[in-house]
């Protein structure tokens, strides 16, 4: 009988202790997710339209599952363009010219080189043009992919006098999508230095939580 009444008491206070921290729990404010620190989100423009770009405020929240396998691809150096001065660049970078092009610099320009198919399923960063590398690598519609970077033809030449800073990324440092069009993007004239490389890609923006927006 005394052993069933001690049970009894000591499962009581179990109780009363777990619903009290289940109180204190609710009662502590929940850190804010911030992507540096005192920087929590910044408003830039995506084709007119204002999103803002913060880190995803939930603590429970993956990766999406298709970034999940890790058997893709071959792994991208970390300056695979050499001795071509083309800049590899990080989030806090990449958030900087969507940023700058938000605000009204037209000489940089955001580019997606994945196709629509990846888009539809991963969304893409804010601010970016989606430019298929295969547009760039084949000739058929470079034209129409020139036009978007300000390349002009002169003289069944490419002009590239006031050519974009293009800031170009694809899935991943494993997809090799935005290499192809860099290297050729060089081959055919275009300045290296006004060339940037998000290694990263969207599997590292998503890695973080970063804001991502359909086409």
């Amino acid at each position: 009988m005394l052993r069933q009444f001690f049970y009894k008491f000591n499962f009581s206070i179990l109780l009363v202790s777990a619903s009290l921290q289940i109180i204190a729990d609710s009662e502590v404010p929940v850190k804010e997710v911030l992507i540096q620190k005192d920087f929590k989100s910044i408003n830039v423009i995506h084709h007119s339209v204002p999103v803002d770009i913060e880190r995803n405020q939930d603590r429970k929240n993956n990766i999406m599952a298709f970034y999940q396998g890790t058997w893709r691809g071959k792994i991208q150096p970390l300056h695979p363009f050499k001795p071509h001065p083309v800049e590899t660049v990080a989030e806090l970078e990449m958030i900087d010219y969507i940023d700058k092009m938000s605000h009204g610099d037209d000489s940089i320009m955001i580019v997606d080189s994945r196709p629509k198919s990846a888009i539809l399923i991963t969304g893409m960063i804010p601010g970016a043009t989606q430019v298929d590398y295969i547009d760039i690598v084949s000739s058929h519609y470079r034209v129409k992919a020139f036009e978007l970077f300000n390349v002009k033809k002169n003289n069944s030449q490419w002009d590239f006098t006031d050519a974009k800073i293009l800031v170009i990324y694809c899935n991943g440092l494993w997809c090799g999508k935005s290499p192809r069009m860099i290297r050729k993007l060089i081959k055919l004239g275009y300045p290296a230095q006004k060339i940037k490389y998000y290694r990263g890609g969207m599997q590292a923006w998503k890695s973080v939580g970063l804001t991502t927006v359909k086409e």
